[in-house]
């Protein structure tokens, strides 16, 4: 798990950090990979957040790895999680009958729990994931565009700040070490002096 959280450290530190592109530009990228993540649109998110990204003039690299926020590992507890704020925006009672969920969910014995995991590689998985979305589709979608669209302006805001602080003290350590370097000159050792040859 620490290997995989140095590489995410490692990609967003190159993509963002470090990419050529104005804080602006940068930060929308990546406001509108957010947004699309949270849709429920997974298997074609990076088409979508790399075409709109390119609409509105926006960093299209940083959108690739921040829209896998959703993938199949996160893909239910997001999900989830989005369907109950719609529902509770919608009903007022984010509550509901678990049985009868799972009823209307028509979840196989094969995919309840972490079982899951292990067909997350088969077509038959993403055509039921496909399915269940249809079936929670005002409740859920009205969620995943509420937090999309909030964790977007969070981000844009707090990463365009982050990467324009970021910058500044990498240009002020930059100017420092200019003034604090010393000047290193080559010094010729001289020449050793041969004592005058007197002849007897």
């Amino acid at each position: 798990m620490s290997g995989i959280r140095r590489q995410w450290r490692n990609l967003i530190y190159r993509r963002v950090l470090h990419a050529d592109d104005s804080p602006n530009r940068i930060a929308l990228g990546i406001a509108i990979a957010t947004f699309v993540a949270f849709l429920p649109i997974m298997g074609i998110q990076t088409v979508v957040a790399v075409t709109l990204a390119a609409i509105a003039r926006a960093n299209k690299a940083v959108c690739i790895p921040i829209v896998w926020i959703t993938n199949p590992f996160t893909a239910l507890p997001v999900y989830g999680s989005c369907w109950w704020l719609g529902r509770a925006i919608l009903t007022g009672s984010p509550g509901g009958d678990p049985a009868a969920l799972q009823r209307q969910l028509a979840i196989p014995p094969e995919y309840s729990g972490l079982g899951m995991f292990t067909h997350v590689f088969e077509a038959t998985f993403w055509k039921f994931l496909f399915t269940a979305m249809l079936n929670f589709t005002v409740e859920l979608w009205l969620g995943c565009a509420v937090v999309g669209i909030v964790a977007a302006v969070v981000l844009y805001f707090g990463s365009r700040r982050g990467i324009i602080t970021y910058r500044r003290r990498r240009e002020a350590r930059k100017a420092r070490r200019t003034l604090v370097r010393p000047s290193v000159r080559t010094v010729r050792p001289a020449a050793p002096t041969r004592e005058p040859a007197y002849a007897d």
